[in-house]
C-alpha cells in the first residue's frame, strides 16, 4: 500500500507538468488536481490529515490578506500584522521565522502593487515571485474561491506593469 503522503507528493509533482502521464496514459491538469483534492479529503475523513501547509511568512500573510480584503480598495487603518500573523499561524506552518521584514500590510501585499513598486524593481520581482507560487498552488492554500480568482487577476496585472 502507498502511504498517502507519498501519493500526495507524486500528485503534486504531476500537477506541475504541462501534460501529466501515468503509465503512458495522459491526464489533464484538472484531473490530477481533482485526484489530489480527493486524496486530501479522504485523509481528513479518516483522520490522517497531513500537517499544515508550509509557506513563507509573506506568502501566508498574502493568502490571509487576500481572503479578508480581496474586494476592498484599501486596508482598514486599524489593521495590523499581529492579527494577520495570528490567523496565518492557525492555517500555515512558516518556512522562515523572520518577522521583522514587514511592518504593515501594505508592505506585505499592497493594494496597488504597480504603483507601490514603481521605483523598486527588486521588491517588485520578489513580490511577483511570491504571487506566482501562490497562483500556481492556489488550490492548496485558499479557502475563499473569490480571493483565489482575485489573486490570479492581480498576478496578471503585476506581470504586465
Amino acid at each position: 500500500m502507498i502511504p498517502s503522503e507519498k501519493l500526495l507528493r507524486y500528485l503534486e509533482d504531476l500537477a506541475k507538468e504541462e501534460h501529466p502521464k501515468v503509465n503512458g496514459k495522459e491526464y489533464s491538469r484538472s484531473q490530477v488536481l481533482l485526484a489530489e483534492r480527493l486524496v486530501r479529503e479522504v485523509q481528513n475523513a479518516i483522520g490522517i490529515a497531513s500537517q499544515k501547509p508550509k509557506l513563507s511568512r509573506r506568502r501566508a500573510f498574502i493568502v490571509i490578506l487576500e481572503e479578508l480584503y480581496y474586494n476592498v480598495p484599501k486596508y482598514p487603518k486599524e489593521l495590523t500584522l499581529h492579527g494577520i500573523h495570528r490567523r496565518a499561524s492557525q492555517r500555515f506552518e512558516y518556512m522562515n521565522r523572520d518577522i521583522k521584514s514587514f511592518t504593515t500590510p501594505m508592505e506585505v501585499h499592497p493594494k496597488d502593487p504597480c504603483t507601490f513598486y514603481e521605483d523598486n524593481a527588486y521588491g517588485k520581482a520578489r513580490y511577483r515571485s511570491a504571487l506566482q507560487h501562490l497562483v500556481l498552488e492556489s488550490h492548496r492554500y485558499f479557502q475563499v474561491p473569490e480571493a483565489e480568482a482575485s489573486l490570479k487577476i492581480l498576478f496578471e496585472d503585476v506581470k504586465l506593469c
